[in-house]
């Protein structure tokens, strides 16, 4: 805990002996299994920051300051630093674009090539994102069908967001709804279904942004990255066009419990699955379910729904709000 503070574990050891009581170098070298002259220099570390002192009438023993206060006004120091530092970089960032306004506008442009280098950006594209990340998921991938994206669940823990538009041969060919999808939407991510998504894009806030180098790719072998430029603020006009247009995906977060008036978990799953597109026979495999049985559950549906056809179906669900709507 303390290395935010900039102190080391031999440190953070001393401190915590002494919240135990008053003690002498020799006795905090006993208890922390520390060479003597290791606890003296963690206690000038400690002295300087204002976590530790000499007890009173007793200047061989060092007592340690009370945790809710020393620490806290430690971390809010350590805060302010960090603020600082945050507001220099905007500040060298913007000296940085004033400086190369005139630069070759081929450097705004980088193309990277090699699955590996290309994977690689992509984790780092990622983790440029200071409030959201956009993207198109779509055929092909650089990684093994069913492959999950592990940064995505540290950014969402982080409280990134994530705004997704899938396209539904993605969904058929590569995504499992169970171990991958609701994985995911259990975590934070939004997601959206679009036919026909015009081409692979990330976007990390209006920072950087990533797609396929070649219009319709057979594989990832090479990717264009965008910086801040009339081309990353076309790109973001074009995903919240997309956006727009898209269906919410809606489906059940893995272990959410569902209103017993409402739909039940694998109604829900059902919905989600008819709103992509898919054929049948995709959405029975999504499902686990032999096809006879699909179309079993997907009459029952409608019964429940009273409508005769899927459309009727799809109305009737929305209006009563079994479809969720992630839009204001």
């Amino acid at each position: 805990m303390f290395s935010v503070a900039g102190l080391g574990p031999e440190d953070e050891a001393v401190y915590e002996a002494l919240v135990d009581g008053p003690a002498t170098v020799p006795e905090l070298a006993r208890s922390t299994r520390l060479p003597e002259e290791v606890v003296r220099v963690a206690l000038d570390h400690l002295e300087e920051a204002g976590l530790a002192g000499r007890g009173a009438g007793h200047p061989e023993q060092h007592t340690a300051a009370a945790p809710d206060v020393a620490l806290e006004a430690l971390l809010l120091r350590q805060e302010a630093r960090l603020q600082q530092a945050r507001l220099h970089a905007h500040q060298l960032a913007a000296r940085h674009r004033r400086a190369h306004a005139g630069d070759d506008p081929a450097s705004l442009v980088e193309v990277v090539t090699g699955r590996m280098a290309v994977l690689e950006r992509f984790e780092q594209v990622q983790r440029a994102a200071r409030h959201e990340i956009r993207a198109i998921d779509k055929p092909p991938y650089a990684v093994p069908s069913g492959n999950r994206n592990p940064v995505e669940h540290e950014m969402l823990a982080r409280g990134i967001r994530y705004r997704v538009i899938y396209d539904p041969q993605g969904l058929t060919d590569f995504h499992d709804l169970r171990a991958d999808l609701e994985q995911t939407a259990a975590r934070g991510e939004v997601g959206r279904v679009l036919a026909a998504a015009p081409t692979k894009l990330i976007l990390a806030d209006d920072r950087v942004g990533m797609m396929p180098l070649q219009a319709a790719p057979s594989s990832i072998e090479s990717i264009i990255v965008v910086h801040p430029s009339a081309l990353l603020e076309a790109l973001s006009a074009l995903f919240e066009s997309l956006w727009a247009r898209a269906l919410p995906l809606g489906l059940v977060a893995a272990g959410e419990a569902t209103v017993d008036a409402g739909p039940t978990r694998d109604e829900r799953r059902l919905l989600a699955l008819l709103t992509t597109g898919m054929p049948d026979v995709v959405i029975a495999r999504q499902l686990g379910l032999s096809y006879r049985t699909f179309q079993r559950r997907l009459r029952e549906l409608l019964v429940r729904l009273d409508a005769e056809t899927r459309f009727q179906a799809g109305v009737r669900a929305a209006h009563l709000g079994w479809i969720p709507y992630d839009g204001p």
